[in-house]
């Protein structure tokens, strides 16, 4: 599953978005014969992160029998909840973008607002990837594989290099590996939300501790003709409506985590669940403290099947990234 992300001019922030897309990506399941004779030791140490998939933001929805595991927060229940209803709340109008904004409004606008300043001032940072790929039934996954990568944030753009599969080098690039796949946690979800464009309606939705902050929760509702979000699956392509939840600390506006699930999805498309997560944390890169992905999830259901493609993906050992150029050999005259 991935998410793509191209250069955004950081000075006109309406068209920032340009040439760039939300994009998921899901091949072709990977066989578990993969698995043979491969190490363990790297699926080990990223499942023990807090996985999503087990978590459950609401307790009081009626359970669905039949219903994909989703990726929410909390205690999961035995069987998933049904997928929430569609938001109803109205576009807004000009009176009311002329008012004056409720605190839950100020405080959306104030993130809308550190999104954008996040992507301006972001740093070029170089750090390591390291994706746990699992199938997935209900609650049992089994591992299949750990993709790594050295991802290079460049000027707004990202590149990756020394991708392994389980630790061994491959010379194939991330885009190219067989299986779901993710990229692109790093600007595009987050701008692809905020843009103008998007048009995402917001509305609070309570609040709740996380990373120790009790953040202000809002429900967001993209729809399908002004979404960025393209998916892949198989050879058939769209664009996705989506909606979610996203958690912000009311004393910075930052955002701490991003829940998206796509909606109505074409009966004939292969997938008939899909969904991503984010998670933000400060990391220090040159001694200065800056709020990055540092966890994230994606899942994937096939339809009419009962298995799911779910990756766990952590974001460790960010740095700085410098080029150092040097003119000539060296050598004294």
């Amino acid at each position: 599953m991935g998410v793509d992300v191209r250069s955004f001019n950081s000075g006109r922030r309406s068209s920032c978005l340009k040439g760039a897309v939300l994009a998921l990506v899901l091949s072709p399941p990977i066989s578990l014969n993969a698995q043979s004779g491969s190490s363990q030791s790297q699926p080990a140490q990223s499942a023990s992160a807090p996985s999503l998939a087990t978590q459950s933001q609401s307790q009081s929805a009626p359970a669905c029998s039949n219903a994909p595991p989703i990726l929410k927060r909390g205690k999961q229940p035995d069987l998933p909840p049904c997928p929430d209803p569609p938001l109803a709340a109205p576009a807004p109008t000009a009176s009311t973008r002329t008012r004056s904004l409720s605190p839950s409004e100020a405080l959306i606008e104030r993130a809308r607002e550190a999104a954008f300043e996040f992507s301006e001032n972001l740093p070029n940072f170089i750090c390591q990837e390291f994706m746990a790929r699992y199938r997935q039934r209900g609650h049992e996954e089994t591992p299949l594989d750990v993709v790594s990568a050295e991802i290079i944030y460049d000027h707004a753009k990202e590149s990756y290099r020394n991708v392994k599969v389980n630790d061994r080098p491959t010379d194939t690039s991330l885009e190219g590996i067989n299986g779901a796949w993710s990229t692109g946690e790093f600007a595009s979800t987050l701008l692809g939300l905020f843009s103008p464009d998007t048009n995402a309606r917001f509305r609070p939705g309570g609040t709740s501790s996380i990373s120790g902050v009790s953040a202000q929760v809002y429900d967001f509702e993209v729809r399908s003709e002004s979404s960025q979000w393209r998916v892949q699956a198989d050879s058939q392509t769209m664009i996705a409506a989506y909606g979610g939840s996203i958690w912000v600390d009311p004393n910075t506006a930052r955002v701490l985590r991003i829940e998206m699930q796509a909606r109505n999805i074409p009966s004939d498309f292969p997938m008939d669940t899909i969904e991503s997560a984010v998670d933000y944390s400060f990391v220090s890169i040159g001694g200065t403290s800056i709020l990055l992905p540092v966890h994230a999830e994606s899942l994937g259901c096939h339809r009419g099947a009962s298995y799911c493609s779910h990756n766990i993906i952590d974001f460790r050992n960010y740095h700085e990234f410098r080029v150092d150029v040097k003119i000539g050999n060296g050598q004294g005259p």
